[in-house]
């Protein structure tokens, strides 16, 4: 990407030459083509999508303070817009739980999954990784042990020398927490 998509910033970009424009939003266009592609795997969509993009980077875009902070922007606009797609266009939702994440196995193939499932568990993924970083040290230690080390509930109660009702119980209210947080961002996932 050339340092031209910083001219996107502000109002200017309005007052730029036709040419110049255009060169700037092919240049936006190449930069989000692939990954949003990837997700879709539908080109009119993917060019809806990047259009959309644009038109809100024009509008509104943060004061970036260099190239890599622009494009880290772009790029977590186009995603959002793409999962936005993903969820109004969906016919039949598969539910993706939580566990099912943690644990790796979202129910699914990755032969016979669709690319929207698998945005959709990435996406979600991405999401329980970051909040169990705001969880209580005990907490995100039971919810790595139970689905990253892959550990029963009785050999979770051996190693924090707990009860095993202790661990189920303790293990219930930390699925709750991120339930609560993801709910927050995502909204009820059966509607």
């Amino acid at each position: 990407m050339q340092p031209n998509l910083l001219l996107l910033l502000g109002s200017n970009f309005h007052t730029l030459n036709q040419t110049l424009q255009e060169e700037i939003y092919r240049e936006f266009f190449h930069f989000l083509y692939k990954p949003v592609m990837y997700m879709l795997n539908d080109h009119s969509a993917t060019e809806d999508i990047i259009q959309e993009a644009f038109m809100t980077t024009l509008s509104k875009s943060p004061a970036a303070q260099n190239e890599e902070h622009m494009k880290a922007w772009i790029k977590v606009v186009a995603r959002n817009l793409t999962i936005n797609y993903i969820r109004k266009t969906k016919r039949s939702r598969n539910d993706i739980s939580i566990e099912h994440v943690l644990d790796g196995t979202t129910g699914m193939q990755a032969a016979t999954a669709s690319v929207e499932q698998e945005v959709v568990a990435k996406s979600l993924e991405e999401q329980i990784s970051r909040h169990l970083m705001g969880m209580p040290p005990e907490q995100r230690a039971l919810i790595e042990l139970k689905w990253k080390k892959g550990l029963s509930y009785k050999e979770i109660a051996v190693e924090i020398q707990e009860t095993e009702v202790a661990v189920k119980h303790k293990l219930h209210r930390a699925r709750s927490f991120l339930k609560k947080k993801l709910f927050k961002e995502w909204g009820n996932r059966d509607e």
